[in-house]
């Protein structure tokens, strides 16, 4: 017998959207001849991430030390959409997502920043729908951090094991595992597509 879910809760980076750091770190570098390597360091490295992205400090904040330290002439605003460039909408999924969510409910689990988030929001068009929205930057966990699970589980209302949790990396996927939440590693669209007819939920 199948198991029932309820809720079926997506990541945002390279599941509803693609991630391309590079082209942005390249586009910044080229302003003050720096390496790209190491403006990517400075704008989107793991130490930085893990600040912004769990609300330690804001992503101004960020932005403000980031112009500062690579000796950018651009304001805050500037540097902000060149960092949002980095993703852009996945439109291959989003009519598996839509029909999910007219049988189920629909929420977003991420690791991500308060920009990236609300230009998401711009091009996901069943984001009025996301229910809740477990976001890194506001939750104060970052995946696979056990305390991002329990926030997808206690803001959703949903039992561990009836929601249908949906990451590309495997570490995200295991860490819901553990909390009793069904995991599901997305790596193609077919093998999504796959899981999902097999649980019934398109």
């Amino acid at each position: 017998m199948k198991q029932k879910i309820d809720l079926v809760a997506f990541d945002l980076g390279n599941v509803l959207c693609t991630v391309d750091e590079i082209s942005a770190a390249k586009k910044l570098a080229a302003k003050n001849n720096q390496k790209w390597e190491y403006v990517h360091e400075i704008v989107f490295g793991q130490d930085a991430k893990l600040r912004f992205e769990r609300g330690k400090i804001t992503f101004d904040d960020h932005a403000r030390d980031t112009i500062k330290t690579l000796r950018l002439d651009m304001s805050i605003t500037e540097l902000t959409a060149i960092y949002n460039s980095v993703i852009a909408p996945s439109e291959s999924i989003f009519p598996i997502v839509s029909k999910i969510s007219k049988t189920h409910r629909i929420a977003l689990a991420s690791n991500t920043s308060e920009p990236h988030w609300k230009y998401a929001q711009k091009f996901l068009p069943f984001s009025s729908l996301l229910n809740p929205v477990i976001v890194s930057y506001l939750a104060g966990a970052h995946k696979p951090e056990k305390a991002f699970y329990d926030s997808l589980v206690n803001e959703s209302g949903v039992r561990a094991n009836r929601i249908l949790f949906i990451d590309d990396l495997e570490t995200n996927v295991k860490a819901a595992r553990k909390v009793g939440i069904i995991g599901l590693q997305f790596s193609t669209l077919e093998n999504l597509e796959t899981a999902l007819i097999s649980r019934e939920l398109i």
